[in-house]
């Protein structure tokens, strides 16, 4: 047993953002299990409020039109104009990684759940699949931008417009020979014992 939590607490350190990530993603196998991960997160009256909405193949690309069209209509809301850089850049943003999942937090109509704890649950899930990721050998990138607050963007998860989007996890695989130092933060500028 030890053995394992000492796996687990190498995993949480070793966890490092990755802007863009190759193939191969993780294969069916390693996807259920992430999934699997992200859905045993800690949540509010077991209500399970979590929906995955998962990107492979020609998928990834396909939903690039759904961000253009979502940045499209903000830039009108906004009155701006976006450029072909910030367009194609929108489109292609899911092509960073084999592997997208979205997180989304949703509201149960019949159970009354404070959003914080909504919010809390589904980020609890995100972290779960990125550790279980980084404990399967693959590397990940936590992102959000105006497309996870954007009402055209819930609508094409099959989500409602009060739902909350948690954010895009990256999943694939780190370029040949990049080493990351662990994450292990210095806890002086960030911890108090509260004395009464």
């Amino acid at each position: 047993m030890k053995s394992q939590t000492n796996a687990v607490i190498q995993a949480i350190f070793k966890r490092r953002s990755i802007g863009r990530l190759k193939k191969p993603g993780p294969s069916e196998a390693e996807l259920i299990t992430i999934l699997r991960s992200g859905a045993a997160a800690p949540d509010h009256k077991l209500t399970r409020p979590f929906w995955f909405v998962v990107f492979e193949g020609r998928a990834r690309e396909e939903f690039g039109t759904v961000m253009v069209e979502s940045l499209m209509k903000r830039a009108a809301a906004e009155n701006f104009t976006p450029t072909q850089g910030q367009i194609e850049k929108e489109r292609s943003k899911f092509l960073r990684a084999p592997l997208v999942i979205a997180v989304v937090a949703i509201r149960h109509r019949d159970i009354h759940v404070p959003d914080q704890e909504i919010i809390s649950a589904g980020a609890a899930a995100a972290q779960n699949m990125l550790i279980a990721a980084t404990s399967l050998g693959f590397g990940s990138i936590w992102r959000t931008g105006s497309a996870a607050y954007d009402t055209e963007v819930k609508l094409a998860l099959g989500v409602r417009e009060d739902d909350f989007v948690i954010g895009f996890l990256y999943f694939g695989s780190l370029d040949d020979g990049l080493e990351l130092q662990p994450n292990d933060p210095e806890l002086s500028a960030i911890v108090s014992v509260w004395e009464g």
